[in-house]
């Protein structure tokens, strides 16, 4: 149909049209702002999950409509509406709001699924989520950024088992503010902190001998690897 055709076959059939039908009209690329307001307020259509679903995907729906439908979305789908671009800002604002109102009620299961693919909102609270599996499941998340890690890494609410596969991490590890906080952190445990300490600079690693919070253990590893910096000894290492 046409827009002119499309808008008389709504306000034609609005009060009688199927599920099938409202769908089809949501997916017309003639479809305007005001045809999506009209669907939006009918209740009858909107009893319909799948229309209830399309009307928030679809950029040209008022944005107070869409907004209002985002509390009757299941977890999975706001999880998928939360990263796409092309859903308006105050939209995906609003499902990420209804994503951490319900996140301490997920299972494990779907704690790790969502933390594979979510938005940058519920990445900041699965960084701290007690399972490790909801971390290595984080850790291949393309939105996760370093300063994400970084903060992790120097967090002291870090465990020492995700600061382990954070220094294993094959894309991670490298970067290196992440080796820089991993050596910082008295949370590390002592050779995943050590295995980062040939990467660091002469300075960074001079600071870090002379940081007091530093190991023993951590202290000798950087004498033996910088014999000529330091007066003690290098030989052993408690």
């Amino acid at each position: 149909m046409s827009r002119d055709e499309l808008a008389e076959f709504v306000s034609d059939t609005l009060r009688s049209l199927t599920e099938e039908e409202t769908l089809a009209v949501i997916a017309n690329p003639y479809v305007t702002p005001q045809l999506l307001g009209k669907i939006a307020q009918t209740q009858r259509l909107t009893g319909y999950y799948s229309v209830r679903l399309e009307l928030v995907a679809h950029r040209q729906t008022p944005q107070a409509h869409a907004t209002k439908l985002v509390h009757y979305l299941y977890w999975m789908d706001l999880v998928r509406l939360s990263v796409e671009v092309t859903i308006p800002a105050p939209v995906r604002r609003a499902i990420d709001t209804q994503l951490l109102n319900r996140v301490e009620k997920l299972s494990l299961g779907e704690r790790v699924a969502s933390a594979r693919r979510c938005s940058h909102a519920l990445i900041k609270h699965f960084l701290f989520d007690p399972h490790p599996r909801v971390f290595e499941a984080l850790l291949v998340n393309k939105r996760l950024r370093e300063d994400d890690l970084v903060a992790l890494a120097s967090s002291p609410h870090a465990t020492p088992e995700k600061l382990t596969m954070l220094a294993a991490d094959l894309k991670w590890s490298y970067r290196y503010a992440i080796r820089k906080a991993l050596v910082l952190n008295p949370l590390t445990p002592r050779a995943a902190a050590a295995s980062q300490l040939r990467y660091l600079s002469r300075v960074d690693l001079r600071h870090i001998h002379a940081n007091p919070q530093t190991s023993v253990y951590l202290r000798r590893c950087i004498e033996r690897i910088r014999p000529e910096d330091f007066s003690a000894s290098v030989e052993g290492i408690e």
